[in-house]
């Protein structure tokens, strides 16, 4: 019953910043359930951790050198993708930037650029996949958009910081960007529903990425306050994302689960954390 819940054989997703990252887990737990993967990033290389995927598990893997923020970029991958694979059933918008910087001194750079990739990037990459959808539905079904079988899914990376503002760390302009992503999922889901596509956001906690681990050789007292702030004491592990991400995915598992948002952050974000008590 389980196998049957969770197998994408023949289905093709379509992933941004999958090159590394927690974006390489979903590709790596989409692979193992035998989907296909169009992979999307600005890396002129993918890691050989991803294009391993292609021969480990036998699946069609393609890789596009694309950057996200640019609409025509966006519409000429996606067409492409179209004719390699022939069809788009899913669509994981993990690509994003961060920048530590004060909100009084956040830069024009800093802005534009977490903007563009985190939230234009996911926007126009979702869009282009979800014509794509559209069009399929339309060519099986016409012009009727009564209830059907789930045509497609598209999710969105948010994060924790939408939940809670970190003391640790000054990210206003990333926080609203994945705000924004956020934001789109309901709009979405109800503009797209008629056409049998599912929309939902998965905000991650603190996760041990390649980021994360960077950053706690640069600021390990920042990584030990993460620690700290989960119910676990501890940072969670990409593979734990692994189960939500095909969960998110499946249409037998969540075929009911559309324009919300998924948070899995090991509870961080339900408890008030132990403050410093000052005596008077």
């Amino acid at each position: 019953m389980a196998t049957e819940l969770f197998t994408l054989k023949g289905k093709t997703a379509v992933l941004t910043g999958a090159a590394r990252g927690l974006g390489l887990t979903f590709a790596t737990a989409l692979a193992s359930v035998n989907c296909n993967l169009a992979v999307l990033d600005i890396l002129s290389e993918p890691s050989p951790s991803l294009l391993a995927l292609r021969d480990y598990h036998g699946i069609k893997l393609e890789y596009y050198r694309t950057d996200i923020a640019s609409r025509p970029e966006v519409t000429a991958a996606v067409e492409k993708i179209e004719v390699d694979f022939g069809r788009i059933d899913i669509n994981i918008n993990a690509a994003g930037v961060v920048m530590d910087e004060p909100f009084l001194t956040t830069t024009d750079q800093n802005i534009e650029r977490t903007l563009a990739v985190n939230f234009t990037g996911s926007f126009l990459v979702a869009q282009a996949c979800a014509n794509s959808m559209v069009t399929r539905y339309k060519s099986v079904h016409g012009s009727e958009t009564a209830a059907q079988p789930t045509t497609g899914t598209i999710i969105f990376i948010a994060s924790i910081a939408t939940y809670i503002a970190s003391s640790v760390q000054q990210i206003s302009c990333y926080t609203a960007s994945k705000a924004a992503i956020k934001g789109l999922v309901k709009p979405m889901a109800m503009e797209l529903a008629p056409y049998g596509i599912r929309v939902n956001s998965l905000s991650p906690g603190y996760m041990m990425t390649d980021m994360m681990r960077g950053l706690q050789e640069q600021q390990p007292q920042l990584v030990d306050q993460f620690e700290k702030e989960t119910l676990f004491g501890r940072i969670g592990m990409p593979e734990e994302l692994k189960g939500t991400i095909l969960y998110l995915c499946c249409d037998r598992a969540s075929g009911w689960y559309t324009g919300q948002d998924l948070l899995v952050d090991g509870g961080a974000s339900t408890w008030k954390h132990p403050a410093n008590l000052v005596s008077s």
